[in-house]
């Protein structure tokens, strides 16, 4: 008969650290951006400005994982890196590239980065605005965006 409180203090201790072990520290608190989505445009001024978009056959591809990480192709090269997205923002954290000659539309991609990029943190800095399941606006520098249609 002792050993039942034991049993029950270990069958309590057993279930408070399952439960504490479930961390979703490296989970994005915006799922509606994970999947892979492709460029459709680069606006470069106000709705009514300007607007890029690809050659026929060019391609801008990316893709946002679950754990925060994001890999993506153009025509000429291939990046990635980490992001943080919240329920509006999209932090690119870091990013790698390579640095192969690109077409207009890929280096008019390239340059939202630069553009948008905080120079405090370091991050590049996106307002998302999700326009339905399948579109998605980020938006940066007073009415610049990109966007994007999911795949």
């Amino acid at each position: 008969m002792k050993s039942f409180p034991f049993v029950s203090i270990i069958a309590v201790l057993v279930l408070c650290l399952s439960c504490g072990c479930n961390d979703d520290s490296g989970v994005s608190s915006n799922q509606s951006i994970v999947g892979e989505w492709q460029i459709v445009a680069i606006h470069n001024s106000s709705p009514s400005g300007p607007t890029l978009g690809p050659n026929s056959g060019e391609v801008i591809s990316i893709i946002f994982s679950k754990d925060e990480k994001f890999a993506g192709t153009t025509s000429a090269n291939t990046f990635g890196g980490e992001y943080s997205a919240s329920e509006n923002k999209l932090l690119i954290k870091e990013m790698f590239t390579t640095e192969v000659a690109d077409t207009n539309f890929g280096r008019a991609f390239y340059e939202t980065f630069n553009e948008s990029r905080n120079s405090e943190t370091g991050f590049s800095e996106f307002e998302m605005a999700v326009q339905d399941e399948n579109m998605l606006n980020l938006e940066f520098k007073d009415f610049k965006f990109i966007s994007l249609q999911k795949k």
